[in-house]
């Protein structure tokens, strides 16, 4: 019942005024590409090394007194695959949380989203992805070209996460001064690509809300194309088995010798089924997925399994 408890604070928030919770703002490049307004929200980038622990984000509205703000690394909070930062400058100032990954083997791939949780009737949040190096695809013989990446996923939502991690508030202070931390959604992936084409298509599933053990829909990335520049966008995601109802856009980045990795953002204007079913209204998510190529030394050894058996 906590969750449940948690999602009609979340409710009376996002339907207060706006049906988007989430305000979107400016333009941000990567270091090989625009970004699509859709799914960058208004994060403009970050700088991140998994290696020293370390992320810098720009452009998220009122995470941090200075414009370019250094999170705090919380490896309590990691969900697989992805390090943990959060954000806070004081117990009534806007939580921010943010997952982040790079990709295997060469490592040429970074993505990740950042989310306010709610205060003051909206949530502020938004995706990056970014590779080094040119886009170099595998070869394309007439018996190659099909190539599967597959891993784990992160999401934040607009629905409130447990709170474990915000700042203590002072005792009476009024409700609507106290914020609240984003929501944990968890999953796993998988992209069929073919090179031969230029397209590309796949799944998010075993989809689930930690925070409250709640299971959610999977959902479809419906088939796009991969430009020149190794990076795609698709304009219609489906939850599994129904055509009737776009609920988002996708959009990402290969990298690395032979494309080994691929980055990628997905922006839901609802996650939780057709009609509703769990309850929440007005929900929304920005999720990540960072895969490596099945095949390498670095993939995914159980998503991929079914791909290599």
């Amino acid at each position: 019942m906590k969750r449940f408890g948690i999602v009609l604070i979340a409710v009376m928030l996002s339907g207060c005024g706006d049906t988007n919770p989430f305000t979107t703002a400016g333009d941000g490049d990567s270091t090989t590409t625009v970004i699509p307004d859709s799914i960058k929200g208004d994060l403009s980038k970050f700088t991140y090394n998994p290696t020293s622990g370390t992320l810098t984000v720009e452009g998220i509205t009122l995470d941090e007194v200075p414009f370019a703000a250094n999170y705090r690394r919380r490896a309590a909070m990691d969900v697989p695959g992805y390090q943990a930062y959060t954000a806070q400058d004081d117990p009534l100032d806007r939580h921010t949380t943010a997952f982040v990954a790079q990709s295997g083997n060469s490592g040429a791939v970074r993505a990740g989203v950042v989310v306010t949780g709610g205060l003051f009737n909206r949530y502020y949040g938004g995706g990056y992805y970014e590779r080094d190096g040119n886009f170099t695809p595998p070869t394309v013989t007439s018996t190659s070209g099909l190539v599967t990446y597959a891993g784990t996923y992160a999401g934040l939502t607009n629905v409130g996460g447990d709170g474990g991690d915000l700042l203590t508030v002072p005792a009476g202070t009024d409700s609507s001064l106290i914020p609240r931390d984003a929501g944990e959604v968890i999953g796993t992936v998988e992209l069929n690509v073919d090179f031969a084409d230029n397209s590309l298509e796949g799944s998010i599933y075993n989809r689930s809300a930690p925070d409250g053990n709640i299971a959610l829909p999977t959902i479809i990335l419906v088939a796009t194309t991969i430009a020149t520049d190794g990076t795609f966008f698709g304009t219609t995601v489906e939850y599994e088995n129904n055509l009737d109802i776009d609920i988002g856009d996708y959009g990402g980045i290969f990298g690395g010798p032979n494309a080994e990795g691929v980055g990628g953002i997905v922006r839901l204007t609802e996650f939780d089924g057709d009609g509703n079913p769990l309850g929440f209204e007005n929900e929304e998510e920005y999720g990540v997925f960072v895969l490596n190529q099945c095949g390498t030394p670095d993939e995914a050894a159980a998503p991929c399994a079914s791909v290599n058996p």
